[in-house]
């Protein structure tokens, strides 16, 4: 008994002592705004949710103007927070100090929302912790009328970041080459951005510490010419790239989804459901037009990044317009999700909102929305080869939680709407742990998002002596069970949690 007690308080000051969790819940920002086209002076905003129930004071700074504001979030509801056009937004090709600066005294999710008239998107921040020094870049010219575009923002001063553009570009007046480097010093909140009229796809971005990358596109249509909108997304490093993706087609559209692959090193092999074999080389990409109807598998044999395009509504004549959603690996699915919608502007009273899930179909039935199991009429269908099924649920507009009765059953999560003719799309949160990077094994420690028997999986044991995920090893990677670290309690706290949900 006395080395029970022992270990359990062992367990517990690691758990006491250990650094924020790898995630999109952070403690301080460092982002910015990509141009948008249309300028009919609204202002971007930043959307703020806190899962804590105590809430969170916030602090939100825009250095190039010396503006700062400091609001309270409730938990349970998103606070929007305006932040002024001139000070955050990137303009041209060029160097700036066009950073946002936002930090907390507990975790919290932002979200960037440009919503400007017929030109919205949105994009999930990723908080300075799990930023990284290497990026490729997914930037948006499908019959695109305007530049592409990619921007860095500088997180630590004396940075210097390098920068191989896909195709020629202008920056501060002196002109590059397609594939020819160039570099470019930031300090702490200064900004660059880089627009080009062909496609910056696979542009790659090094930094000697840590960045903050977004990419996209100043207005593109995604299809065929018709309606088009701004699009941007938060780009996650390569050591945080998975090598395992499941697609869900986009709720409305009748036309497909177009999908992109962007690989990171040479000779990686990607397999996908209904398509041959493709080789992709570093900085390399392959374009998919999916079909509405149908759920794929995308696997590969190396670290890839894979980004979903709503195309416009001219295309199929929905109520639908594009945005660019990052699509996160299985391997950094979450076991919880707190998200928010977006407020868009054409027609607020007609927007619609929804989310597309992703789980293993044998834990279906214990996936919970707002502390409520999902609705009796819900369609599942299931991923082709795999034991995977996926969902589209309408959602109501505001602040929302999805979990798993079991902590170590993690769900795929994307936050997505659509007004004539605007949209947004995010993922709804996203675990970064490095599993692209050099692996060492490690002391197993609840929810501390490491990959510590190094299989390419995180979190996915429960600390009950059973070998949870199949690979003969027992309690190798253990989630956060939320329950008393005792495996002979475990199994009684987690029959006391299905006994108090909420029906």
């Amino acid at each position: 008994m006395a080395r029970v007690i022992l270990s359990l308080v062992v367990l517990s000051t690691c758990i006491c002592c250990l650094p924020a969790a790898r995630d999109n819940k952070g403690t301080e920002f460092i982002l910015t705004f990509l141009e948008n086209l249309q300028r009919d002076r609204h202002n971007p905003k930043l959307f703020i949710a806190c899962p804590h129930q105590s809430g969170a004071t916030v602090t939100i700074n825009t250095p190039s103007n010396g503006a700062s504001t400091t609001v309270q979030v409730t938990y349970g509801q998103v606070k929007k927070v305006d932040v002024d056009r001139v000070a955050v937004e990137l303009r041209g090709s060029v160097k700036s100090d066009k950073a946002v600066h936002v930090t907390s005294d507990v975790e919290i999710v932002v979200y960037g929302v440009f919503a400007e008239s017929m030109s919205t998107d949105a994009f999930l921040a990723l908080p300075t912790d799990v930023l990284g020094t290497e990026y490729f870049t997914p930037c948006a010219s499908i019959r695109g009328y305007m530049p592409a575009e990619f921007g860095v923002v500088g997180v630590h001063d004396g940075t210097t970041v390098n920068i191989v553009p896909s195709q020629a570009v202008t920056f501060d007046g002196q002109n590059y080459a397609a594939g020819q480097a160039f570099s470019v010093g930031l300090s702490r909140f200064e900004t660059l951005q880089i627009q080009a009229t062909e496609d910056l796809t696979g542009s790659k971005i090094m930094a000697t510490q840590p960045v903050a990358v977004l990419s996209g596109n100043m207005f593109t249509a995604c299809g065929l010419p018709g309606s088009g909108d701004h699009v941007v997304g938060m780009i996650p490093p390569v050591d945080t790239w998975g090598k395992e993706f499941v697609t869900v087609p986009l709720t409305k559209h009748t036309a497909g989804d177009i999908f992109r692959v962007i690989a990171a090193r040479d000779n990686t092999h990607v397999n996908i459901t209904n398509e041959n074999t493709k080789t992709l080389n570093a900085a390399e990409f392959s374009e998919l037009d999916v079909p509405s109807d149908e759920y794929r598998h995308v696997a590969s044999n190396k670290p890839i990044l894979l980004v979903q395009y709503s195309k416009t509504g001219s295309i199929d004549q929905t109520e639908t317009d594009p945005f660019m959603m990052v699509i996160p690996p299985v391997a950094q699915f979450e076991a919880e999700y707190t998200f928010a919608t977006v407020d868009l502007i054409s027609d607020q009273a007609d927007t619609t909102h929804y989310v597309n899930l992703i789980i293993r179909s044998s834990n279906k039935a214990g996936l919970l929305l707002d502390g409520h199991r999902l609705p009796s009429d819900t369609v599942w269908h299931d991923v082709t080869g795999t034991d995977f099924a996926a969902a589209q649920v309408e959602i109501s507009a505001g602040t929302h939680t999805v979990r798993h009765l079991s902590p170590n059953v993690n769900i795929g999560l994307f936050s997505y709407g659509f007004t004539y003719p605007e949209s947004y799309g995010y993922p709804g949160g996203l675990r970064l742990s490095r599993i692209a990077a050099s692996c060492s094994t490690t002391t197993p420690v609840p929810a501390d998002r490491v990959d510590n028997d190094c299989d390419g999986r995180v979190d996915e044991e429960l600390l009950n002596g059973i070998d949870d995920d199949g690979d003969g090893l027992i309690d190798e990677d253990l989630a956060n069970s939320n329950c008393a670290g005792n495996r002979d309690q475990y199994r009684t706290c987690l029959q006391n949690r299905c006994r108090n949900l909420v029906p």
